[in-house]
């Protein structure tokens, strides 16, 4: 029995000390300075003062973040809470900041915001938060508006989450409304939610390119000019994935909407999807580095065209090897006289040299188009010069590259060893006078 009391007394004690054994480890982690990179944008997180007891601990932390015309630092106050097995953190904007030193607007969005997180820190490493904010109404004057206004941002309470770690970094947030004023135009989401997963990129940092899955959508959007509806959409979805090595990166997008308006236009049905498959991942960097590089050079029309011509050549030629391919589709409409039916698929086949010699003939293209009449007429309706469509309809008939079934137009268009065929119809020749007529006389 007295063994049994000794014992008993022993985990006594050890779960009233373990907690303070918790505490050090807290500490310890949260006094490390930590510093990421999430695309353009560097973090730099470290302690400012630190106040630790037995059972619970108090905390201030500055946050610098630095990208894209931002340069800014946030305080932040923590009280943390010492449990088993890890430690619970109430997060909040601290008293200390200075709106001054926030960039425009900032300060007061982030005063009506009050934005609080919930967070779980475990002793294996790692953060899970539980984000939450009031509503926010922003208003400012935008001198490319002139007389016609200011800018208003709307955007409802709000709920999301965040959890960080060595492998991975999901990001979430919905609201019931965001609404964006400018001048005489609106930008209204109802039910807007927005979710993201982020994966560290082949390097092992969360910089260009990494790997992610995205979800972004609202239930309802709206996009209005005088009070008048320009473009509107129901049940709206996008979700983009992107999987990579350090050779090679897959990437999907998909667009998904009950309903999608525009003008007189009224679609349903909406799915859309585009993905680029074994894209050769060292020259899309490069490609992007050096499309910014050219950006902040005055050059004249003729040598940015040359130069990122030479760009794509010399691109594609290190992809050529992965056989790099995108496939695409819309759909659009089931009824079949309003239907719409895309479907892409467009790769490279041969190698290095033949891109060099002969470019033409690496292209590898089908592509399908089906169009319902009724659409069509529409479509027509609407371009504001029936004429020019109704004659391209004509021309197109005429010369075999529109082929009239029932209610549907289509066309089948397939391009291999640099011969093209349009319903069968071998068009080469346009082929070349395209290419000519986009090349400006460059070759």
């Amino acid at each position: 029995m007295r063994k049994i009391l000794i014992l008993c007394l022993l985990l006594v004690l050890a779960a009233a000390a373990w907690p303070v054994y918790v505490g050090v480890q807290v500490e310890t982690a949260l006094r490390e300075a930590r510093t990421g990179q999430l695309g353009d944008f560097r973090f730099h997180h470290s302690v400012v003062d630190y106040d630790r007891e037995n059972y619970r601990a108090r905390a201030t932390t500055l946050l610098h973040v630095v990208g894209y015309r931002t340069d800014f630092e946030l305080y932040l106050d923590h009280r943390i809470r010492h449990r088993l097995l890890g430690a619970v953190v109430d997060t909040r904007i601290a008293s200390r900041q200075d709106p001054a030193d926030l960039p425009p607007h900032w300060g007061a969005a982030l005063a009506q915001a009050e934005p609080r997180a919930d967070s779980w820190l475990g002793l294996g490493g790692g953060v899970s938060s539980r984000l939450s904010t009031r509503s926010v109404q922003l208003a400012w004057n935008d001198a490319d508006l002139g007389n016609r206004g200011g800018r208003l941002l709307e955007v409802g309470a709000g709920q999301g989450g965040l959890s960080l770690s060595s492998e991975r970094l999901v990001l979430s947030f919905d609201t019931e409304t965001l609404r964006l004023y400018s001048g005489d135009a609106s930008l209204l989401l109802d039910e807007f939610h927005y979710g993201l997963l982020l994966h560290p990129g082949p390097e092992g940092l969360y910089g260009r390119l990494p790997d992610y899955d995205l979800g972004l959508g609202a239930g309802r959007l709206s996009l209005q000019r005088d009070g008048r509806e320009q473009f509107g959409a129901e049940s709206l979805q996008m979700s983009a994935w992107q999987n990579s090595t350090l050779r090679q990166l897959d990437s999907l997008l998909r667009l998904r909407a009950k309903e999608v308006r525009g003008g007189d236009l009224e679609l349903e049905g909406l799915d859309l999807h585009l993905s680029a498959l074994r894209w050769h991942r060292p020259t899309v960097l490069g490609f992007i580095q050096a499309w910014e590089g050219m950006a902040s050079m005055q050059l004249d029309p003729q040598a940015r065209t040359g130069l990122v011509l030479g760009m794509v050549l010399d691109g594609l030629q290190q992809m050529i090897a992965d056989d790099p391919r995108m496939l695409g589709g819309i759909s659009v409409n089931s009824d079949p006289d309003k239907r719409l039916r895309v479907h892409l698929d467009l790769g490279l086949q041969g190698d290095a040299e033949r891109i060099a010699t002969r470019p033409l003939e690496v292209l590898d293209l089908a592509l399908d188009v089906e169009v319902g009449r009724g659409l069509f007429e529409e479509l027509d309706t609407l371009a504001g010069a029936p004429e020019v469509l109704q004659t391209w309809l004509e021309l197109g008939i005429t010369d075999g590259w529109i082929e009239v079934r029932d209610s549907e137009l289509s066309s089948r268009v397939r391009m291999d060893e640099g011969r093209l065929r349009i319903n069968d119809s071998d068009q080469t020749i346009l082929l070349l006078a395209l290419v000519f007529a986009l090349g400006q006389g460059m070759f």
